[in-house]
């Protein structure tokens, strides 16, 4: 059974700003948020017969279809159409693979309940491309024409409520905004990511710049943290003391332990007598052995 050859590949052809004979994606001018991301070709009058070649931009991808099969994924280069692809039932789809920056928001009014029942909205920035295109033509994009980044914007803001959700509510409106902040970005920021990547998407950051509860309430929280972080200061301090009057009961055991050896050497050398020497260690070991219990009472 023969392979029918669609197109090859040219080596070496250069693309030129305008040319009659190539079919190529120029792209407009637009703000980023109405830029497109996908091209098709043939449009309301395009004769492909006319063709001769097709390009595609290194920071694109092709989709090449005949008669609704998909025959190849194509990467950046010039390629050369086959007669047997001038015909009706080709189509040509371009995908815009660089990296696209999308703001996204939660308003509170439509927000996400927390554990304990509050309502927060949220609102940050996210940075993706499109690496798997015939998922995401496929599955998402459905063979529209003109899908643009706010096309783009409103299928993610779907898949993130509903990661955002599945970890929101596991977790207390404080909590999520005190003490496990960090914790909860990076768990969202891993879902997120898993469920891109089922629809072809890739992830490149997350960011979560704010988080919006009921009124009063985050002053709440604060006020709260405010009293936990001066209880933890204040245990912090006594912990300090502690620490400090130990050292310094250590430090006088063992500097009555080394005035009772001075007294060793001074009877060995006949310096005091035995009777001075007794009388002395009795009062040294008295107050080694006050000092231990005091240390023992810090201990408890």
């Amino acid at each position: 059974m023969s392979i029918i050859v669609f197109y090859r590949e040219v080596k070496g052809k250069k693309l030129k700003d305008y040319d009659p004979e190539i079919i190529a994606w120029e792209k407009e001018n637009l703000g980023d948020i109405d830029r497109l991301l996908t091209y098709k070709f043939p449009k309301s009058g395009d004769n492909i017969k006319d063709k001769k070649f097709f390009a595609v931009k290194d920071y694109e991808r092709a989709l090449f279809y005949n008669k609704g099969e998909l025959i190849g994924v194509l990467k950046g280069g010039v390629y050369e159409l086959d007669k047997k692809a001038k015909v009706k039932g080709t189509e040509i789809v371009w995908i815009d693979t660089s990296f696209i920056d999308i703001p996204w928001g939660i308003p509170q009014s439509g927000g996400i309940p927390t554990k304990d029942g509050y309502i927060i909205g949220l609102h940050g920035d996210l940075k993706l491309r499109i690496i798997e295109c015939k998922t995401l033509y496929n599955d998402v994009i459905a063979g529209k024409e003109d899908w643009r980044i706010q096309n783009l914007r409103k299928f993610i803001m779907g898949l993130l409520h509903t990661s955002l959700r599945d970890i929101i509510k596991t977790y207390n409106a404080k909590n999520i905004l005190l003490e496990d902040r960090e914790r909860v970005i990076n768990l969202i920021t891993a879902k997120v990511t898993e469920e891109f990547i089922r629809y072809g998407l890739e992830l490149e950051t997350l960011n979560i710049i704010g988080i919006k509860t009921p009124e009063g309430k985050e002053k709440l929280f604060e006020l709260e943290r405010e009293k936990i972080n001066a209880a933890h200061e204040d245990s912090k301090s006594d912990m300090e003391n502690l620490t400090k009057q130990k050292m310094d009961l250590q430090n006088r055991i063992q500097e009555l332990k080394e005035k009772l050896k001075k007294q060793q050497d001074l009877l060995l050398n006949d310096k005091i007598s035995k009777e001075e020497y007794e009388a002395k260690k009795k009062q040294i070991n008295q107050f080694i052995e006050e000092t231990n219990e005091e240390l023992q009472k810090l201990a408890k």
